[in-house]
């Protein structure tokens, strides 16, 4: 049996990246059946847009700081 880490591994933008295509390998191979895994893919592709417009925020926060220090 596999033990997990103790520790979560980080969100990254290729980890979801990953999980959208193992999700939509799976919703075409299930065809008909494949549309119950739509909340799933609808829910990972929020994730992705919000990971990004936090990481956009993040960058835009770091370069007002340096401005603010210049």
């Amino acid at each position: 049996m596999k033990r997990r880490s103790p520790t979560a591994r980080p969100i990254t933008v290729e980890r979801i990246e990953r999980a959208l295509d193992r999700v939509a390998e799976i919703i075409v191979a299930r065809d008909a059946q494949g549309e119950a895994w739509l909340p799933l893919y609808d829910y990972l592709e929020r994730a992705q847009q919000d990971y990004q417009a936090k990481q956009d925020r993040l960058a835009a926060v770091r370069q007002r700081a340096k401005r603010s220090r210049d």
